[in-house]
């Protein structure tokens, strides 16, 4: 008996630890979630010195309707003398389609926001590029804060990332709730794992 305990002693070894691992994935993910949904109810934007609008998918030239609600909300927080500027970001997603930074100054004007406070960022193809390259604009212009324009359930990414390269941002996030919630949700949480496993320091400080 104690020689088939021995024995089965490894298999139980491994099936406790990819229990514990299946537990602590369940936990973080479960408590991400959570996080990532409070961000969302309770993020809003302050006076600052820029409006960052960060990008979307363009379709026949058009902004997609998740563009579209990106750009929806912009003009509120134009509206609501957030900022004086508004940086558009994105570059070109699809071949044969306009970048995406054009796409939103475009849509920007006709809604009645001046040209000349608009600034195109329309190199990046992630939010990070988003980013990083409306960073070196704002230098450029000594601007230190930005207001986030974004989806909500991306609010708490955008943000971490934003001040992990020293930008002092808030988020004004759209609040409609896309159809795939669910697997949205479940990607920023892959997202912000992947923030706190190659700079964890920076990642710790930046979500609060």
């Amino acid at each position: 008996m104690n020689k088939r305990a021995r024995k089965l002693h490894p298999i139980r070894l491994v099936f406790r630890l990819l229990l514990g691992a299946v537990l602590a994935a369940g936990l973080y993910f479960g408590g991400m979630s959570w996080i990532i949904m409070h961000t969302w109810k309770t993020s809003k934007g302050t006076p600052a010195d820029t409006i960052i609008v960060l990008g979307a998918a363009v379709w026949n030239g058009k902004p997609s309707p998740a563009l579209r609600e990106r750009i929806d909300m912009a003009v509120e927080a134009w509206n609501d003398q957030l900022a004086p500027a508004i940086i558009a970001t994105g570059g070109i997603g699809l071949p044969g389609e306009p970048s995406e930074a054009s796409v939103i100054k475009k849509t920007l004007i006709e809604r009645g926001v001046p040209e000349n406070r608009i600034i195109i960022e329309d190199k990046s193809r992630s939010t990070y590029e988003n980013l990083h390259n409306s960073l070196e604009f704002m230098q450029q212009h000594e601007m230190k804060s930005a207001v986030l324009v974004t989806h909500g359930y991306h609010a708490l990414r955008a943000r971490m990332m934003a001040k992990m390269i020293g930008i002092d941002a808030s988020v004004e996030p759209v609040q409609i709730r896309p159809l795939r919630l669910a697997y949205y949700t479940l990607r920023e949480c892959g997202g912000i794992a992947y923030l706190f496993a190659t700079s964890p320091l920076r990642s710790i400080r930046a979500i609060w």
